[in-house]
């Protein structure tokens, strides 16, 4: 009839008898930004603006396997559900949020068996005006964005990891880089592809991103993530007069995270961090002619690679009975 569109029915399926088999699926919605304005009575109001990634798992391979879309829960519906349930949070923990998405679509749809909510946050503090906070005006004062993921299967609690990305920190001294490989106090003392010189002092700069593991699904989220930051930010730096030497950087990484499982004992369970080097260049290398040396090395160039890339794991000793 006029006015109706035709759909042809699918063609076969080309490789339905082929030896190979769907092995796992999953799908989603990924970017999806949300701005949460709280509005209490006082007028201090709060912002939280995070953008959250949806996973599914559960019984539709028929939708890999045969085209059939019965199950599927559109994405679209799924990005709708995260603004509708932004309306019931006030975000002030962003892994009770993916608690509260994951457990949605686990109540609501019973073929689906597992969700991952991924969660990130971006930083806005509050504008000052003669030394005294603004009640409903912000500015992006930090570089390092909190980082959450809630994954919950059916008939299980939830596992939640949060993180912190992007904590960018410098030290201008008490850094040094000595006795490494073709060194002489190194394991081996020449090494024909050795080039770099001992540093006695050097700036240290890094892009702390480190991920945790939670102990239960009811730590007091908040409180930790912002114990680990404070954690990783005193070790780096030490005393604010004196500071604090680090004679390597893998040293660091360590003394972080072990303070930051001290701090939040017995929430967190463990810790996975990486400190890739933002290296800034003294003009005494040779990368600059001699005219151009810095005397007092007081001047330098960033670089943005190569650069090293430093990871590691600690986890948080288990009482003994």
């Amino acid at each position: 009839r006029a006015g109706l569109i035709h759909v042809p029915r699918s063609p076969p399926r080309p490789f339905a008898n082929m030896s190979g088999y769907l092995a796992e699926s999953s799908y989603g919605k990924i970017k999806i930004r949300v701005m949460k304005v709280n509005r209490p009575a006082s007028g201090r109001h709060d912002v939280h603006e995070v953008t959250v990634q949806t996973m599914l798992w559960g019984d539709f391979a028929d939708s890999w396997t045969n085209g059939s879309n019965k199950k599927i829960v559109a994405t679209e519906t799924q990005k709708n559900t995260v603004y509708q349930l932004a309306k019931q949070h006030d975000l002030e923990s962003i892994e009770d949020f993916g608690k509260l998405i994951a457990k949605h679509f686990l109540n609501k749809y019973n073929w689906i068996t597992k969700t991952q909510i991924t969660l990130t946050e971006e930083p806005w503090g509050r504008i000052e005006v003669g030394g005294k906070e603004h009640n409903h005006c912000f500015t992006k004062t930090t570089s390092e964005k909190r980082y959450a993921q809630v994954t919950m299967s059916r008939g299980a609690p939830a596992h939640v990891v949060g993180g912190i990305e992007n904590l960018i920190v410098l030290k201008t001294t008490m850094s040094s880089f000595i006795g490494f490989v073709g060194c002489p106090t190194g394991h081996v003392k020449e090494d024909e592809w050795t080039t770099l010189k001992e540093a006695q002092d050097r700036m240290f700069s890094t892009a702390v991103e480190a991920k945790w593991t939670y102990s239960s699904d009811t730590a007091p989220f908040t409180t930790c993530y912002n114990k680990v930051k404070d954690a990783f930010l005193t070790t780096f730096a030490g005393d604010p007069v004196k500071g604090v030497p680090s004679p390597a950087a893998q040293g660091t990484q360590y003394d972080m995270c072990q303070a930051a499982l001290a701090a939040n004992n017995p929430h967190i369970a463990d810790i996975t961090i990486t400190t890739p080097n933002l290296h800034y260049m003294p003009l005494s290398s040779l990368t600059t002619p001699a005219h151009m040396h810095a005397p007092n090395n007081d001047v330098f160039y960033p670089i943005d690679g190569p650069s090293g890339y430093i990871t590691s794991k600690s986890a948080l000793r288990k009482a003994k009975l």
